[in-house]
């Protein structure tokens, strides 16, 4: 219920209404409300950026989401390095085991292929654009250089984060190198993961029959069918 009065001050000990979200002091002043204070910090989580983001308002809960491609894990301020660590890792697991495939997935896609290549290949390639497929039947990504478009087969989207990201990786290389030389390995192996990423696919292309190797035109075999192509 709210107070209100139009002929003059309301009557003599009867207190005068304050505005919501404002405290009042002994005399009578209003004090303003304590100010939010936010932080950011990207870390690395077993290969993976993660953005922690601090704020002084959450005070107990823990939350993640995927954001302009990246994961972005919400703490409360003064948890402690250790804390954020364990509690990024912790998300990093429940948040990459439900990638991104609805409306607006291929754009954060193009934003997680952009910010790998900032990180790890020192901005030298910038694809124009990155999209899932659910058409790769033979390969988990390929693409195309004259035109920087980078195309990731939808199966990739179940795998771990790190996997999805040895993939763009991948894909990003070809757009300097076509061939699968000891420049594009070079450049390739700078993500710290990506031949652990690599062995990942092999495992899956290995249990499930299909081949792994080698392809030229940007393409990296193995992925979902009956087989490579030649």
């Amino acid at each position: 219920m709210t107070s209100s009065w139009t002929d003059g001050p309301p009557s003599i000990g009867r207190p005068a209404p304050q505005a919501a979200g404002h405290r009042t002091t002994g005399t009578g002043r209003r004090r303003a409300p304590a100010r939010t204070v936010r932080e950011t910090e990207e870390l690395r989580v077993d290969g993976t950026t993660v953005l922690i983001m601090r704020s002084s308002r959450r005070t107990r809960t823990v939350s993640a989401a995927w954001r302009d491609g990246m994961i972005q894990v919400s703490v409360p301020m003064g948890l402690g390095p250790d804390a954020e660590r364990d509690w990024a890792r912790k998300m990093l697991t429940k948040v990459s085991s439900r990638q991104p495939s609805g409306p607006g997935a291929d754009t954060e896609l193009l934003a997680r292929a952009r910010m790998l290549a900032r990180t790890w290949l020192g901005g030298e390639v910038d694809p124009r654009e990155v999209v899932w497929s659910t058409r790769q039947q033979r390969r988990w990504g390929s693409c195309t250089p004259s035109t920087g478009r980078i195309r990731i087969s939808s199966e990739v989207a179940a795998m771990p984060g790190w996997v999805l990201d040895g993939v763009l990786v991948h894909e990003l290389v070809h757009l300097k190198h076509g061939d699968h030389s000891a420049e594009f390995y070079a450049m390739a192996n700078r993500y710290p993961r990506q031949q652990e990423a690599m062995a990942f696919l092999n495992g899956v292309s290995h249990a499930t029959g299909r081949g792994m190797s080698g392809a030229d035109e940007g393409d990296l075999e193995g992925g979902p069918g009956p087989g490579p192509q030649a």
